[in-house]
Parts: structure tokens; sequence; C-alpha cells
């Protein structure tokens, strides 16, 4: 008997020490450090507790779900004595559970733990409803699953909205922001107190009023709410002009014609002389009647007639006078071909120039090159040849008249007009013999 005693008594102490071992156990709480990639439903997967008991007890935000790596998290113990020593709750509240029990179908983008949120439950309870396995997660778009349905769950998504609501609201002054950047951004017109307006005409770009004026195209756009394109008949303000075309106009044409007019007066001269050497000789004739003196007139007649139709003038002109007579035709309208004060091309002008003062050099660019001897830029005289291009291959001649102002007919759609070499700058000059 006191054998048989002695062991019940010791089982009956092994049986109690195991149980309040059990009982310590499942009553402490256990501590995790978040490691990298670790979740909140890892977590209740791992140590068997349900999300919203480690985000309660770690006061976690129950929208976000979020934890740090490093943070150290309490993990509470499992509640399976609690769910033995309340069995009877359970069964009630399964009752409850399966009266309260709905359907919901699976939509794309939907899990397990989605759902479990939207309805106010666990995922550990959706498993168990539907007979899922305990490592279960997959579910497809379609499937029919069971859910303890509330009435909190159906606001659920609604509250996950918001936020994004309120992070698209400060979008809308951001939108308001750039337009009004925008507006600010918009070019304001600078107009000086020294300006002018000039108003477009055909053939013109701002390239070509910019030279007339004497200031640069961004002066003028800076000036001007231009498009992409010049209108004829358009109105463009110009600040501080260096030039009035109208003033170098008139006095361009002024010393052209004192120049022509200086040109003829020495043509004029070179002619008469001969007639009055002649005049002598034939005074000296013995007869007395008035014909040979109307021989003389009528020698000296057609010279003085044919004079101002000649084109030569002078076989030995100095540069001044190419450069002046050049001038004489600005504004003559720019002719494919052309080699008449009618219309001329870039060559016409040229050979139409120097074939006034008796110097042939040419119909086009190629055959001028040759009229002279080949210099730098930078030595040429007024008067010379300005070539673009290599030599054999140029593709446009000007007229130097010093500094860096040449004169050309430029283009189609233009006219002979002043450039300047700072902008168009040639490849090399000829001097004509």
């Amino acid at each position: 008997m006191n054998h048989t005693a002695r062991k019940l008594l010791v089982g009956t102490v092994g049986a109690a020490g195991l149980f309040l071992a059990t009982t310590a156990t499942a009553n402490a709480d256990t501590t995790h450090k978040v490691a990298k990639n670790d979740t909140v439903w890892d977590l209740s997967q791992k140590y068997g507790v349900s999300i919203q008991a480690i985000e309660t007890l770690n006061n976690i935000d129950q929208n976000s779900h979020l934890i740090v790596t490093g943070q150290t998290l309490k993990v509470p113990a499992k509640d399976a004595q609690v769910a033995k020593n309340n069995a009877p709750a359970q069964v009630t509240d399964k009752k409850a559970d399966t009266a309260n029990t709905s359907e919901v179908t699976v939509k794309a983008g939907d899990t397990l733990w989605t759902l479990a949120q939207q309805y106010n439950t666990s995922v550990e309870k959706l498993r168990e409803l539907n007979g899922l396995a305990a490592d279960a997660y997959l579910i497809h778009p379609g499937n029919v699953l069971k859910v303890n349905g509330t009435v909190q769950a159906t606001q659920q998504p609604a509250q996950t909205e918001q936020p994004v609501q309120q992070q698209a609201q400060p979008e809308q002054p951001v939108v308001q922001q750039e337009a009004t950047q925008e507006q600010a951004q918009e070019p304001q017109l600078v107009v000086s107190a020294n300006h002018t307006t000039h108003t477009v005409q055909a053939g013109e770009s701002l390239y070509s009023i910019a030279q007339a004026y004497g200031v640069t195209v961004d002066s003028l756009r800076a000036a001007n709410n231009l498009g992409a394109t010049l209108l004829v008949g358009q109105t463009l303000t110009i600040n501080d002009p260096a030039k009035d075309p109208a003033q170098e106009a008139a006095a361009q044409q002024a010393a052209a014609q004192a120049q022509q007019e200086a040109a003829t007066q020495q043509a004029a001269t070179q002619v008469q002389q001969p007639v009055q050497n002649q005049a002598p000789a034939q005074t000296q004739a013995p007869a007395q009647t008035q014909a040979p003196a109307q021989q003389v007139q009528q020698q000296a007649q057609p010279a003085q007639v044919q004079q101002p139709q000649q084109q030569v003038v002078s076989t030995s002109a100095d540069g001044a006078a190419i450069a002046a007579y050049a001038q004489s035709f600005i504004g003559t309208p720019y002719v494919w071909g052309g080699s008449t004060p009618s219309g001329f091309d870039c060559s016409g002008l040229t050979q139409y120039v120097y074939a006034h003062f008796g110097k042939q050099i040419g119909r086009n660019t190629i055959a001028q090159e040759s009229a002279g001897a080949h210099i730098p830029v930078s030595q040429a005289q007024v008067g010379d040849l300005l070539f673009w291009g290599t030599p054999g291959s140029t593709y446009h001649v000007a007229i130097y008249l010093g500094g860096n102002s040449f004169v050309a007919a430029p283009e189609p759609g233009q006219s002979v007009k002043i450039g300047n070499m700072a902008y168009f700058m040639p490849s090399f000059a000829v001097h004509v013999n």
C-alpha cells in the first residue's frame, strides 16, 4: 500500500507540474525581432495567433499593418488553452457565425487577407469555414467563399479608398499652379522708348528686317508676339534701331546718282575730245560754204545721241565706282536667271555691273571665279567679287562694299540689298583684272 501510494503521489505531482508548465507557456508572451520581409500576417501564421491580437498588443496601425525591420514585437500566447476552457462559448459563437454566414464571389485582386479585412474576420476563420488547408492562401476569381459578414465589413473598402481621394485632392492646386506658371512664363513684350514700327513686305524675313534696322533677330522676337511665320502686312515693333532704311536708301540712291552723273560726264568728255581734235582740220578746208560745218555737226551729233545709250562707260573704273553703281540697283527684285534691271540673280547682277565698266566677267559664278586673282576675304578691296563655296563649286557671288558689307541679289522672294559678312561670311574673294 505504501508503495502504491507513493506511485500515486509521484504521478499526481508530475501531472501537476506538467499542467503548471503548460499553463505558464500558454500564458507567457513571446517576443519576436522583425526580420527583412516579415509581415504581420507571416507572424500570425508562424505563432498561430490572429493579426488583430498582434497589432492590438503592439499598437500597430490596423490600416497600414506597418512593421519595421529590427523592431521587437510581443507575440501573445496561443489561446489553445483558453479555447478549451471556453469550449461552450466557442460552440455558441460557431452557431452565431453560422447564422451570420454569407457567400461572396472572389473578384480579380481578392486575397484571403483582403476578404478577412473586408468582413472583419481572420484568415483562419475563412479557411475553417471553407474547409481550406491551414497553409492555403491561393484563391481564384469566380470562387464562391463563405464569410461571416457584418455591417462594418461593407464600410471597410470605402475607408481604405479615402486616402487615395485625399492624395488626389492636392493634385488640383498643382495643376492650377502649373497653369499659373505657364501664364507667368508667357513672354512679355519689351518695347523701349526709342522704337519704330515696320510693316512686313512680301519677300522679307526676320533676318532681312533686322539687317535693315541694325538690330538682332532676338530683339525683334522680344518686342513682338511672333508666330511660326511672318505675315505680309504684319506690323513689327523695332526697338532702338541703329539704322533708318528709308534714310539709308535715299542716301545710297543720291550717292549712286551723283556717281552715275560723274561717270556720265567723264564718258562725255572722252567722246568729245576726238571731235574737238578733228574740228581744226575741217575748218581749214578751202571751201567757204557751210557744208563742212554741217558735216562736222552731223559727225558729232551721232556721238551725242548715242552716248546715253552706251553701257560701257570706262575701262579703268575704280572699285568705289563699281560699288556705287551696284548699290543703285538696291530694291530690284530677284529673278532666277535675270541679268537686267528688271530682275537679277546673284551672278546676273555682278555681270551687269562689271559690263557697265567694260569688264566681261562671265555669266555664272564658276566663270566669274576666273575673272581675276583669288585672294583671301581679309584682303578684299571695295568693288572686288566675293564668293561662297569652294573654287569650282561656288553657289553665290556679291560685290564688296568695304567693312563687313556687300551688295547682292540674295534669293527668290527678296530684292537686291546690302548684306553683312558677320552673318554670312564669304569663302574667298577675286580681284578683277
